[in-house]
């Protein structure tokens, strides 16, 4: 007879194999779904960081173009108050007599300066006696109307940074520079001025904005009023509304610098702004990346991104539909088992028929057994085992190469990035010495150009988590320290960006250089930042005033020769120092040691890495394996 336990399992197994086909549908529509939410979730991620990126890129940028705009500034301040010191205690008398040999003077002052368009003396009723252009035809020209006299008549502003115009000599834009003269008693005795050309900033700000389309750069006064834009917009330049300007609302609220997105109502372009203020300036320079073009990228990420999604979803909906058919497989025969069991139930009832009659049906009987013997050899070997094996490893690869997709789509969309906790010290400012230089090699890489070559070591481990000075300050040290090295070479060459920790200790013999800590240095950790190329190098007597305020080895009007004395100045207000190696026809290397500003924990440095590629930065082995430092920064100072 047909054992009842085995019926019972049967049934069990066929109501478990309708439950199995019922979690498999929703194991289909989620196998769709979940790869669209993640779609979605890391799109939105994407977007996020893309834009978080553009915010760090503006911010850098803004800094970089702030430390050009105040070393113009500071020049251009310097040669109004040389001018004033040259005629104090001067009446207007006798300045209009020594007025041929006054506006000789002024023209060789600002010779070889080509952001100046003109220095003037003006008297208390706006004429014009001295200035290093030609004067009218009675001598003089008559500048009343202009806000950098008018606003010192009213009041001594000190130095004075007035709206912009357009010169009647020059026909350019300019904005003015100017400073009081007063009489022995006090009372307003006409300006010193010089006029600054737009064209110099937007010259400048044209070069660092090549090969990025959209970007905006602006300098402007603190209260709205624009100095330069580049693009240079057609027409006079708009004033910037307190109330709706998104600058001038961070500006009012007493932020010195900050990142924004906004639409420029110049151009109508929604962008990513960043601004700093220029030093002690009434002036911010402001740094504009457009959206479209970090959407323009996340679209071509989302095409990548919506590949592997769809992917990994039709590999798991198959997975699952193999699944499915595999358990219709076992539920039907499940039901062609049942009823195997049916007609052998329906064959022991004719075996006992025959029993009773066994005489009359004896072959019969034979028959029945015959039948019972092959049911009994359909249900011994209702599964092929072979086959079964073959579906479950085939269930298996699929499995396999489905985890692998899921995994390979889950790596591409998971970024880790830090969090940028370090704080400041309102005392004593410290900055990430690891990502300060990273930033300035990632806008480098984009600004450097060809024919030249950057490369970018990072030695992270043991660097200093935090050193002594302003981030903009060591950013703009970097840079300046690069484009000397660029400048060096004019020809083509190679520029190497190195950080990496040093831990200098006391006791006598310690010689400076660039690979060396200097004499003067305090036992400490220090991170050593340097800059080297493979240009000419420097003679031993550019060496010796290499860091000198004004000197420079570049032709005239390529230089200020303030890059590496700022460099310097920092590096020792850092409580550090500034170290220069350099042969002639070898190249020089020029090394900022900064102190930590925090206790780091010890142990031996690990090995280190380099920035992965972008535009012209190269990745290299880890410095463990690498060889000894590049060649030796820049032989331009």
């Amino acid at each position: 007879m047909v054992d009842p336990e085995l019926l019972r399992r049967t049934n069990a197994q066929h109501k478990a194999a309708i439950r199995t086909l019922r979690r498999l549908r929703l194991a289909l529509a989620a196998s769709v779904a979940v790869p669209a939410l993640l779609f979605a979730g890391a799109a939105w991620y994407d977007r996020a960081q893309l834009l978080r990126g553009l915010e760090d890129d503006a911010r850098g940028a803004a800094a970089v173009l702030r430390e050009h705009a105040l070393k113009a500034l500071e020049t251009h301040e310097l040669l109004v108050r040389q001018l004033d010191r040259r005629t104090q205690g001067m009446g207007w008398d006798e300045i209009r007599a020594a007025s041929a040999a006054l506006s000789a003077e002024m023209r060789a002052m600002h010779a070889g300066l080509p952001q100046v368009s003109a220095l003037a003396l003006t008297d208390a009723e706006g004429r014009q006696w001295a200035a290093s252009l030609p004067l009218g035809p009675g001598g003089y020209v008559s500048v009343a109307h202009r806000e950098f006299w008018s606003a010192q008549r009213e009041a001594d502003r000190g130095t004075f940074i007035s709206r912009a115009y357009v010169g009647m000599t020059t026909q350019r834009s300019n904005f003015g520079i100017s400073r009081r003269r007063t009489t022995s008693d006090g009372a307003f005795d006409g300006t010193v001025h010089v006029a600054v050309a737009a064209s110099y900033f937007t010259g400048f700000w044209a070069e660092a904005a090549r090969g990025q389309a959209g970007v905006a750069i602006s300098l402007v006064r603190t209260d709205g009023e624009v100095l330069a834009r580049f693009p240079e917009a057609a027409g006079a330049l708009p004033r910037l509304p307190p109330q709706t300007s998104p600058l001038m609302l961070r500006l009012g609220q007493g932020l010195p610098g900050a990142t924004y997105r906004s639409t420029s109502s110049i151009d109508g372009v929604e962008r990513v702004f960043a601004y700093a203020r220029a030093g002690d300036y009434p002036v911010v320079v402001g740094y504009g990346v457009p959206v479209a073009s970090a959407l323009a990228a996340w679209r071509q990420h989302l095409l990548a991104l919506g590949a592997v999604c769809a992917l990994a979803a039709t590999a798991l909906a198959l997975a699952v539909l193999s699944a499915m058919r595999q358990a219709r497989r076992l539920a039907a025969e499940q039901e062609r088992r049942a009823a195997a069991e049916d007609t052998a139930r329906q064959g022991q009832r004719l075996e006992l028929l025959g029993q009773l009659a066994a005489g009359v049906a004896h072959d019969f009987a034979n028959v029945a057994q015959a039948v019972q013997g092959g049911a009994r050899l359909i249900e011994q070997n209702a599964g092929d085992p072979d086959r079964v094996r073959s579906l479950a490893r085939m269930l298996d690869e699929a499995a396999g190469r489905g985890a692998a997709l899921t995994r390979r789509m889950l790596d591409f969309a998971r970024r880790d990035r830090g969090a940028d906790g370090a704080g400041k010290d309102d005392a004593e400012p410290a900055t990430d010495p690891a990502e300060a230089v990273s930033s300035v090699c990632q806008l480098l890489s984009r600004t450097l150009g060809a024919p030249h070559r950057l490369r970018c070591y990072m030695e992270a481990g043991g660097l200093p988590a935090l050193v002594r000075g302003d981030r903009g300050e060591l950013e703009a040290a970097v840079m300046n320290l690069a484009v000397n090295a660029r400048d060096a070479m004019p020809g083509g060459g190679e520029v190497a960006v190195r950080a990496a920790p040093e831990r200098v200790s006391g006791g006598a013999g310690r010689a400076g250089g660039a690979g060396r800590p200097p004499e003067r240095l305090a036992p400490g950790l220090y991170a050593r930042v340097s800059v080297s190329d493979t240009g000419v190098g420097l003679s031993p007597e550019a060496l010796a005033r290499a860091g000198e305020p004004f000197f420079t080895t570049k032709p005239r009007g390529r230089g200020t020769g303030l890059g590496l004395a700022m460099a310097r100045g920092f590096a020792e207000r850092a409580g550090g120092a500034l170290a220069i190696e350099t042969a002639l026809g070898r190249g020089t290397t020029v090394t900022l040691w900064l102190p930590a500003a925090v206790a780091a924990a010890g142990g031996a440095p690990q090995p280190g890495g380099e920035w992965p590629p972008d535009g012209n930065v190269t990745r290299l082995r880890p410095a463990s394996d690498r060889n000894p430092p590049p060649p030796p920064a820049s032989a331009a100072t």
